[in-house]
């Protein structure tokens, strides 16, 4: 039998044999295979922890950031006790705005919805939310409506609205509101879609036309570690780069957007789709949504903003002056036909001007021209560089998704047609009769869209098809009852108003003047009254029976606590603010209305309490420091007082009452060097404060500055001409420089 020839063993070498050994044996770990990592397996190996290793340190990382406090929670609403009721986020605006500029949402609180109950969420921004006051929104007149007519049901109408936001914030609200038992959704929104977070105009962040982007952005912030991150970068970016405080719409004069901008088309694109995404979230919810147009002021604001067309030769622009100079004296003259026949003339060589389609809209409003005049004042609109006003493809986009979803549960408002029908003397087209200004309604504005909504919510809430409504649609009056409308609130917000349009924009407008010595005689005529005897007992009665009436509503009880801190009345007022810091017990705003009322009864320590509070929800809250530097002030403790005006005016830089307390208080510690540059700031604030022009001119003169502190008493004795005192320190003065 043949054998194989055995193996012979090679001659060992003398020189020393290197063994190749794979890495893999080296660990130790065992290998049942021997080909660890070889081949697709180990490929795919390999590709599994390069996705996992950072996957796990993120949430590994996330989970520390939320166990150690790091970071905010980003939901409209928060669970707020122990009763699984919830409270609306004062930060949920983070994610959309710079931390310095953001604005909070109205204060509310959901329980379980009790059985039979009809609750309803009103989603948009600044007009719909009811500035200047919610308290008088169309939401809050809308809610009267219904329990008024029917009393044998109960409705609770949730005002989720912002100022400042669009569509992409409103998208993220409504999301969150879906889990809270929602019947209807009411929805008004489309004037800050080019100004709002990521338009075109914004001043919160840079522009994005990618929804998928900015959604993608948006759930990155959620995040503890987005949070994280984004503070990093923020603390990168240079000082001069960043907002420190809200300005109002004077933050965005820079930020125009022509009519033809291609921007504008995304915009567009974005809007719509998020408003269908809107009316899917209700759907998947079963809650039908009663969609409005937007109405705003067309024939009594003017534009903000207005550019000549590109390409405009210097003699074209000046032959277009010279028209429009010429239409502008005959306007005066109140010669119509001879003034829009000069207008005219000029859009022959430049219709794009915002502003001269304006002037003729009125013209031909003044020839009541009605169909003419309605067409060139939207066009004006539309034109407007400043973009703070929901456009003519707005309203066709809202219209459309209103068609439809017409057979899914969506109910059309026109409230443009509402609000210019409602008022015989607005001629068909909505004005000054129902806004204050260019898109928020007056008391009056607010009760014809809610009484046109009641329609379509009567309509869209199956609860009510076998509940026929008890009497009339309630009137304004009765509403302005219900609600406690007195002529000292009016006062209050029409004095709102004063201060929002005093500032620019609005002092760019052609008809600023006009405007301005109207609504500040308005203020003056709603004051003087609401200062009548007479008119105090009515209003002090109008709140005991409305609140007799709705003795839970905190609105009420915070409304009557403030009047009654105004007009001297302390006790009362810290018995009605208990009422509603008890209802809202996280609501930062009320536990300073609550201390301001105990610091006048002389209660500092409690007041103190209050104001600590106000800060442990909400550090960010200019005013609570504001007012706890003067508590702490009383008791004199001046250095921690010092503090908290400083630290108020960290927060809100241009905040006139802080500049002028610390101003006060650095003089009376003789630090006067300190406590001129406060009253100097004081009057770049509020260049018409008479007592800091008074107090700045009193340190001046004492150091011997005669010439600067004349200019100041000066200036006070203008603004205060039968001041006896204020006299007195100008003739002082001039004589201490006469001597001299």
């Amino acid at each position: 039998m043949n054998r194989k020839p055995k193996k012979t063993r090679r001659a060992r070498s003398r020189e020393p044999q290197f063994v190749s050994v794979a890495p893999e044996t080296v660990s130790g770990a065992p290998d049942p295979t021997g080909r660890r990592f070889r081949g697709w397996r180990g490929w795919l190996l390999r590709l599994v922890l390069l996705v996992l290793a950072p996957t796990l340190f993120v949430a590994m990382l996330e989970g520390g950031l939320r166990l150690g406090g790091y970071g905010y929670p980003t939901g409209f609403f928060l669970g707020s006790d122990a009763k699984g009721g919830f409270a609306t986020n004062y930060r949920f605006g983070w994610r959309f705005f710079p931390r310095s500029l953001s604005r909070d949402p109205h204060p509310c609180v959901l329980g379980a919805k009790p059985a039979g109950t009809l609750r309803i969420f009103v989603l948009g921004g600044s007009a719909a939310m009811g500035t200047p006051d919610p308290s008088f929104s169309f939401g809050r007149i809308l809610e009267v409506m219904l329990r008024e007519q029917y009393p044998t049901r109960k409705f609770e109408v949730v005002n989720a609205a912002m100022t400042a936001i669009n569509s992409v914030v409103v998208r993220e609200i409504a999301r969150d509101c879906a889990v809270h038992e929602p019947d209807l959704f009411v929805v008004y929104m489309g004037n800050n879609e080019v100004v709002g977070p990521f338009g075109p105009g914004t001043v919160f962040q840079q522009w994005s036309p990618n929804q998928a982007l900015i959604r993608a952005s948006l759930r990155v912030k959620s995040t503890r570690v987005g949070q994280l991150l984004g503070n990093v970068l923020g603390g990168l970016r240079r000082k001069e780069d960043t907002l420190t405080a809200w300005r109002g719409m004077g933050m965005f004069l820079q930020q125009t957007v022509a009519a033809d901008d291609p921007r504008l088309q995304a915009v567009h694109g974005n809007f719509g789709n998020n408003l269908s995404a809107i009316c899917r979230i209700a759907r998947d919810v079963n809650a039908p949504v009663v969609l409005s147009n937007v109405a705003v002021n067309l024939s009594s604001c003017p534009p903000f903003a207005s550019a000549h067309r590109p390409g405009l030769s210097s003699t074209e622009l000046t032959a277009w002056e010279t028209l429009y100079q010429a239409g502008g004296a005959m306007e005066a003259a109140r010669k119509w036909p001879e003034a829009r026949e000069k207008f005219e003339a000029a859009a022959g060589i430049d219709d794009r001007f915002a502003e001269l389609q304006f002037r003729i809209g009125r013209c031909l409003l003044k020839m009541d021209r009605l169909a003419e005049a309605r067409e060139r004042l939207k066009l004006a609109r539309d034109l407007d560089g400043l973009r703070f006003r929901a456009d003519s493809t707005m309203d066709a986009t809202i219209r459309a998704a209103a068609v439809a979803g017409k057979s899914s549960g969506v109910y059309f408002v026109d409230a443009e047609a509402a609000l210019a029908e409602g008022n015989p003397e607005a001629k068909g087209i909505c004005g000054g009769d129902v806004f204050y200004e260019h898109v928020h309604f007056t008391f009056d504005g607010n009760y014809l869209l809610a009484r046109a909504m009641l329609e379509q919510v009567r309509a869209a809430l199956p609860q009510l098809a076998d509940v026929p409504p008890q009497g009339e649609v309630p009137s304004r009056h009765r509403c302005a009852e219900l609600l406690a409308l007195t002529p000292w609130d009016e006062s209050q917000l029409v004095a709102e108003m004063v201060a929002m349009t005093s500032k620019a924009p609005f002092t760019n407008q052609w008809n600023h003047d006009q405007f301005e010595a109207a609504i500040v005689g308005q203020r003056d005529r709603l004051a003087a009254l609401a200062s009548r005897p007479e008119a105090k007992t009515a209003a002090w009665r109008t709140y005991e029976t409305a609140i007799a009436r709705s003795p839970d509503d905190w609105s009420l009880h915070r409304h009557f606590g403030r009047m009654a801190l105004e007009w001297g009345r302390p006790e009362v007022a810290v018995e009605h603010l208990r009422i509603a810091v008890a209802s809202l017990p996280r609501e930062g705003p009320l536990h300073v209305n609550l201390g301001n009322a105990l610091a006048a009864l002389g209660k500092t320590t409690e007041a103190i309490s209050h104001f600590t509070t106000a800060l442990e929800l909400n550090p960010e809250d200019e005013l609570a420091h504001f007012n706890l530097g003067n508590a702490l002030l009383s008791r004199g403790e001046t250095d921690k007082a010092i503090a908290q005006f400083q630290r108020a005016l960290e927060i809100k830089p241009q905040y006139g009452s802080a500049h002028y307390n610390l101003g006060n208080l650095l003089a009376r510690l003789g630090r006067i060097e300190e406590a001129i540059s406060q009253f100097q700031k004081t009057l770049e604030v509020s260049p018409d404060d008479a007592q800091a022009h008074t107090n700045l001119g009193s340190l001046l003169a004492g150091q011997g500055k005669l010439d600067e502190a004349i200019v100041h008493f000066q200036k006070a004795a203008e603004i205060l001409p039968n001041d006896v005192s204020v006299r007195q320190n100008l003739d002082r003065a001039r004589a201490q420089r006469g001597r001299r």
